[in-house]
């Protein structure tokens, strides 16, 4: 924090708006000298014994907090530095620039020191007044996305990147983080595209973005980024993929996931194993797609042979009263079916042909 010590110049500012008393002047100037010295404990002494003999509110009484405070600063002490900001631009006695300056540096401190939302109000005072330099602007927008008032950053954010857009990799991803945060799924798209220019190679950056594409429901389009991902030599881990659909599974979205899944087996960036087949059909049927579930099933049952598909097959075509497919499928369960199987069979063939009969 020692870059935040400006003791000569905020204080010529100071003392060039005002004049003060000759004592507190000299006792200022000493203090100044002793800390350029070294000695900072002579500083604060002629500053303590300063502070004693101003006038509550004066300006004498602001100038030496204010001194008080920087000289905390040179001394690495930022909790008893804020404390003297803070009482010197309580007083309202220091000119414009001076406590410009000051508010700006208070900020840093207070953002150092974890209280995010005092310095990103102090900050706000100096926006509103057309006073914030770019490097305290970059800090707000730290401050903002700390606070979770993404709003409120993400147009000052997209001034550093217009200002420059060269600027470091992590203000894009602050981008896209904030817009992912706001549901606002294609804006952040657009700032994963800038980051995919710089590093077409990034396999995050690709997985980001048909992610952003899968939020926003358009699932062909997330498989189509991911396979052109693919062409172009870049290499998911399965784990990767998988987690895409949970997520949207997670969102309690199970077509959007069924969508997404069935277009990356489609594309063989899965595997279709049996595993994948299961999930897909499960999360038609989560769906309510009953159409989509019982193909899955089926096409499922069929290279498997197991009892229970068949009778996942048979549980969509009861409710849907199919008798003729359904008594089909439970013929095709028998031959792998256990006894409690069977049982389940036999009970809903009966229903089958009595419905059949009443029909």
């Amino acid at each position: 924090m020692r870059a935040l010590v400006m003791l000569l110049m905020l204080w010529g500012a100071a003392v060039q708006a005002q004049s003060i008393d000759p004592a507190a002047f000299a006792a200022l100037n000493k203090a100044q000298q002793a800390q350029q010295n070294g000695d900072y404990s002579a500083a604060g002494n002629s500053l303590r014994a300063a502070l004693e003999q101003a006038s509550d509110g004066s300006i004498e009484q602001a100038l030496v907090e204010q001194r008080l405070g920087y000289l905390a600063i040179a001394r690495d002490r930022n909790a008893e530095a804020i404390g003297w900001l803070r009482k010197a631009l309580s007083r309202e006695q220091l000119d414009a620039e001076a406590a410009s300056q000051d508010r700006r540096n208070l900020a840093q401190l207070l953002a150092a020191e974890g209280q995010a939302r005092e310095a990103a109000a102090l900050l706000e005072t100096e926006l509103a007044a057309g006073s914030l330099p770019r490097e305290n602007r970059r800090l707000l927008v730290q401050l903002y996305n700390q606070l979770e008032q993404y709003s409120k950053a993400l147009p000052l954010a997209e001034q550093v990147v217009r200002e420059e857009p060269g600027v470091e990799a992590v203000w894009y991803q602050l981008l896209v983080g904030m817009n992912y945060r706001l549901q606002r799924y294609e804006a952040a798209e657009r700032w994963l595209k800038v980051l995919l220019k710089r590093e077409p190679g990034n396999a995050e950056y690709w997985r980001q973005l048909a992610g952003m594409q899968s939020l926003d429901k358009r699932q062909r389009a997330a498989a189509g980024t991911l396979r052109l991902a693919y062409e172009a030599g870049v290499r998911f881990k399965a784990q990767d993929l998988d987690n895409l659909v949970a997520l949207q599974v997670n969102a309690g979205a199970p077509w959007q996931a069924a969508r997404l899944l069935e277009a990356l087996l489609k594309r063989q960036l899965l595997a279709a194993n049996g595993a994948r087949q299961e999930r897909l059909a499960q999360l038609w049927q989560q769906a309510r797609d009953h159409d989509r579930a019982k193909s899955a099933w089926t096409a499922l049952a069929r290279s498997s042979g197991r009892a229970d598909h068949w009778l996942r097959v048979a549980a969509i075509q009861l409710n849907q009263g199919d008798w003729e497919e359904l008594l089909s499928s439970l013929e095709l369960a028998r031959p792998a079916a256990s006894a409690e199987q069977r049982r389940m069979l036999n009970q809903w063939a009966s229903y089958a042909r009595q419905a059949q009969e009443e029909g």
